[in-house]
């Protein structure tokens, strides 16, 4: 029975005292590695019991909703606190959430040294854009690459290059839903992708300027004008489904590419995620298109600039500004000009997903809004046919030119309040680079703080908090702070709330200090394109409403339930829509493009 032998060792005091030893180190460990909590800042219990935090109980909400942000508001409600923390990644310290818009301002526009990047948005864009400036924390790199694109939110440009290729692809986008309503006989259908891509389309134009070749959105017209009819189903409630005609690859690389930052959002570890879908073969196949597009159009605007002779001061498209700043910064730094280099392609790369994808997220929502309050799309229509008299006499739409340099104060409260309603970006988020305070509470350096887009004092009722609990900053500050909403409302759509009374003319005028909102973000870090979303927006509106009614649809589609990749945005966007009064225009087919 020698066998026996090594059994019998295990049970000597020896054997014993170190088998306890190692399990009860273990058990040490165990301890270690659990969630620990910043002391004070509410949080779920349960949660500091598993190595796992809250990630569980995510992914369970998840299985059920395609949104991540109710589920961590949540947490305020339930503990009703404006300062909550929650357990988002294993080893590693909880994130901070603040349910309080004055709370968040102050820290996105006047803490800039005690709140930076990197942020969420850095984490879920690293795996795919890694040099992108607002990856960047604000450093030499951050400020370079800055640089390489300060002449693209100048009026100069906004109003005189980008608007004009904007109105143009919007233009197209008019037309292409003439021919879906066409083929559709007044049954819904679905404008998604139509959204998406002419916004890309409008952004790629802006960017390197149209070289003729046609756009994605005109080879969609092209392919529908060639049928004469489609199945539709027997009910004017069902949709109508429409054949997608691809576009060019770098265009569904492009597209493809933005949709890949949903894995990433809701991954427990965004950054690592995004750097496991680079190595997926259809991940490696759109990089590869979307780089060779970006070097040939740089390869183009090289050559436009070789050219040049005495004419720098020609405004063109975004790419020959950025490669001209590029030549100035070379000769103040007494070296050639690298208009390959990687933070060249990551600002291109950057700016085509952010100026496409955002835009089109919240005209999706405008139009949902609208559609649901046929008074306020009413009263919209009609307020363009009041500003813009010379195009409703010629029965056209409005050109470019009139639509960026008029201003009609219920379009401007229509568009905030598209913004404030539909929390395209739900949520800001900074990380702390020194120990901080934060509503009377202690906020360790290297902290992630997530701010609520859509919670106390924009969607809801503002929450009392005390001055006391508010930084020296906010309260040494004497401008920047406005008005709340009014609790009774102030989670209705209501664009009439951003116009206030002139004192002098007694007319509605649009205040955009009215009340709060945080869908740009704030401060130096604060949403660097801004402007030419804004631009983008009026365009599109405009030119919408101007040109189709959209009525009311059924339920399934008319359905107010959202999804959150990179933005949040409605999982239904079907449209019913007639004509209004001025007819559609086109450029397709007669060999130009309509620019205003």
């Amino acid at each position: 029975m020698e066998f026996l032998g090594p059994l019998r060792a295990l049970g000597t005091p020896t054997s014993i005292a170190i088998t306890g030893t190692l399990f009860f180190a273990a058990f040490l460990f165990y301890r270690w590695l659990l969630p620990k909590p910043i002391p004070g800042i509410p949080y779920d219990a349960s949660a500091t019991k598993s190595i796992f935090g809250d990630i569980p109980n995510m992914l369970k909400h998840l299985e059920k909703s395609k949104e991540v942000t109710n589920w961590m508001k949540d947490f305020n409600t339930r503990h009703d606190s404006p300062i909550v923390q929650i357990f988002l990644s294993m080893f590693q310290k909880p994130v901070v959430m603040i349910d309080d818009y004055r709370e968040s301002q102050d820290i996105l526009l006047r803490r800039t040294k005690e709140f930076d990047k990197p942020d969420f948005i850095s984490d879920i864009f690293y795996g795919i854009n890694p040099d992108f400036h607002t990856v960047q924390a604000t450093n030499d790199t951050f400020r370079s690459s800055r640089k390489l694109l300060q002449d693209l939110m100048t009026p100069t440009f906004l109003n005189g290059v980008a608007a004009p290729y904007l109105h143009a692809s919007f233009v197209d986008l008019m037309t292409l839903w003439s021919e879906k309503s066409r083929l559709s006989e007044g049954r819904p259908f679905s404008v998604k992708t139509d959204i998406y891509e002419t916004a890309l389309d409008a952004i790629w134009a802006a960017f390197f300027g149209d070289d003729g070749s046609g756009t994605v959105t005109r080879s969609q017209i092209e392919h529908l004008r060639s049928l004469k009819n489609v199945p539709i189903p027997s009910s004017k409630e069902e949709a109508v489904e429409f054949k997608h005609v691809e576009g060019p690859p770098a265009f569904e690389a492009i597209l493809r590419l933005t949709d890949s930052i949903e894995h990433c959002s809701k991954s427990p570890f965004p950054r690592l995620a995004g750097v496991a879908l680079r190595y997926f073969p259809s991940m490696r196949r759109h990089a590869k298109a979307k780089d060779q597009a970006i070097v040939e159009q740089i390869s183009k605007a090289e050559a436009r600039i070789n050219q040049e002779k005495g004419n720098s001061n020609k405004v063109t498209n975004a790419l020959d500004l950025m490669l001209r700043r590029e030549k100035q910064i070379a000769q103040k730094q007494g070296r050639a000009p690298n208009y390959y280099s990687k933070a060249i392609k990551a600002e291109l790369f950057g700016l085509l997903i952010a100026g496409h994808d955002t835009t089109s997220t919240t005209l999706l929502w405008s139009l949902k809004f609208l559609a649901a309050h046929p008074s306020i799309q009413t009263k919209l229509r009609s307020a363009l046919h009041t500003g813009f008299p010379l195009a409703k006499f010629e029965s056209r739409v409005p050109n470019a030119h009139e639509i960026a340099s008029t201003q009609i104060h219920y379009l401007d409260a229509c568009i905030e309040e598209f913004l404030r309603v539909g929390q395209t970006a739900p949520m800001a988020s900074r990380t702390t680079t020194q120990d901080v305070k934060v509503l009377g509470h202690v906020v360790p350096k290297g902290t992630m703080v997530f701010m609520i887009g859509g919670g106390a004092g924009i969607l809801d009722p503002v929450r009392p908090i005390p001055d006391s609990l508010r930084s020296q900053q906010y309260l040494n500050a004497s401008g920047g702070k406005t008005r709340d909403w009014s609790a009774s409302s102030v989670s209705e759509f209501e664009p009439e709330r951003w116009l206030v009374k002139d004192a002098q003319t007694g007319q509605d005028v649009f205040d955009a200090q009215a009340g709060p909102h945080i869908q740009f973000g704030g401060g130096p870090r604060g949403c660097f394109g801004k402007r030419l979303a804004y631009l983008e927006l009026r365009l599109a509106v405009v030119l919408s409403v101007w040109s189709w009614v959209f009525d009311g649809i059924s339920e399934e589609f008319g359905s107010f339930e959202a999804m959150e990749q990179l933005t949040h945005s409605p999982v239904h966007c079907h449209v019913k829509i007639r004509p209004a009064e001025v007819k559609v225009a086109s450029s397709v087919g007669s060999g130009m493009r309509v620019v205003g």
